[in-house]
């Protein structure tokens, strides 16, 4: 049974238009995030209707989930919204969310084990 692994993490959501969402990885990986999940969706706001032909079209999005530390989520959104020009209307938006409890991670488990090791060293 997998144990429950208590971290201080968050999880990037990043919303971008269909085909951005591999982009959004690499600026995670770059800034030391160790992947993400890329979800696709179809949008429905301001900026995400038109026509082709005279068929409403709506573009699709891809929503990419990254689970970073804490510690590395300012640094990684920096990253995501410097890559993919949000400050632009209509490039995106990317939020984090607090996660209280996870299971199957390891990877993150195993930084968090070399910060705290850091830590420890510099302490003494």
């Amino acid at each position: 049974m997998n144990d429950l692994v208590a971290l201080n993490l968050e999880m990037i959501v990043t919303i971008v238009d269909g085909g951005i969402g591999e982009d959004v990885i690499d600026y995670s990986k770059k800034a030391g995030a160790s992947g993400g999940t890329i979800l696709h969706g179809r949008g429905s706001g301001v900026h995400d209707t038109g026509k082709f032909l005279g068929l409403d079209i709506s573009p699709e999005k891809d929503v990419v989930l990254t689970l970073v530390p804490d510690s590395l989520t300012n640094e990684v959104m920096d990253a995501i919204g410097k890559g993919i020009k949000i400050d632009i209307p209509g490039n995106g938006i990317c939020f984090s969310i607090d996660i209280d409890k996870v299971i199957g991670i390891t990877k993150i488990h195993q930084y968090r084990e070399v910060v705290e090791m850091k830590e420890l060293l510099e302490d003494n």
